[in-house]
């Protein structure tokens, strides 16, 4: 099941670079919530146009420095320039790995060999949450999972809480609470763990915080883990949003029987 989220976490810029805007520059989001704010080794898309002569993944870690042809620069304000982690790299779009830089504003520079193809600049802060929704739009269904039996005797079983009909095209699955069984929502995001404080909402409820951190498998991804309380049964469809040092993440969606 953890393979199945992290495909989907892999390919979802595929949806946005379908629909993506022909720029003079590049324009630089975070890849999970769309937002034009950053931070450190979390994930982030460029926009833009004629960036790369080909579409191109990267097949396995560590994450290459070229890749299509192209590779990505970030500069801060102190002209220190670093090479990013190349995810996806088409015509249109740049997927990549933010590096450890300073906060504050950075230049992004996309070259083809000794040539320069396009320029860019973000804000970057310690934290910059989003969550990944399924959709890979940043809203509606969360790309999440549930976990159940955690803190009791015997196995773990884990499932995704969304299924998809085609790419950009899905549906939350209602969550079953139950009577006394440990539910944990798991969200994946980005931007979240250079955080100092963070809290959650569920339908409007507070919920405990778990954990909120690196994911072990991807890098840049992050994970939140949420409790699910008994008195969110009957909910239905409901906004989960993050607040990360003051900053409100993108909601998503989850469906609670």
């Amino acid at each position: 099941m953890r393979s199945k989220i992290l495909a989907v976490l892999w390919v979802w810029a595929l949806i946005a670079a379908a629909t993506a805007q022909a720029q003079p520059s590049v324009t630089i989001v975070s890849s999970a919530s769309g937002a034009a704010l950053v931070a450190p080794y979390s994930l982030a898309s460029a926009f833009g146009s004629n960036l790369s002569n080909s579409t191109a993944s990267a097949t396995g870690l560590p994450l290459p420095i070229s890749l299509g042809g192209v590779s990505l620069q970030v500069s801060d304000s102190a002209s220190v320039a670093q090479n990013a982690g190349l995810i996806f790299v088409s015509p249109s779009q740049i997927n990549f790995l933010m590096p450890a830089v300073a906060p504050g504003p950075v230049t992004v520079t996309v070259t083809a060999g000794s040539s320069l193809v396009a320029r860019g600049t973000v804000q970057v802060r310690p934290s910059a949450p989003g969550v990944f929704s399924a959709d890979g739009n940043g809203s509606g269904v969360a790309a999440a999972e549930t976990a159940v039996n955690v803190d009791l005797v015997g196995p773990v079983t884990v499932s995704a809480i969304f299924q998809c009909s085609a790419p950009g095209v899905c549906q939350p699955i209602p969550i079953n609470l139950g009577l006394d069984t440990p539910t944990v929502l798991i969200l994946f995001g980005t931007g979240i763990r250079g955080a100092t404080s963070i809290s959650a909402t569920i339908g409007g409820m507070p919920a405990t915080v778990m954990y909120a951190g690196p994911q072990a498998d991807f890098p840049g991804l992050d994970q939140v883990n949420l409790p699910l309380s008994l008195n969110l049964r009957g909910a239905g469809v409901v906004n989960v949003v993050l607040t990360v040092d003051g900053q409100m993440s993108n909601p998503v969606q989850v469906a609670i029987q």
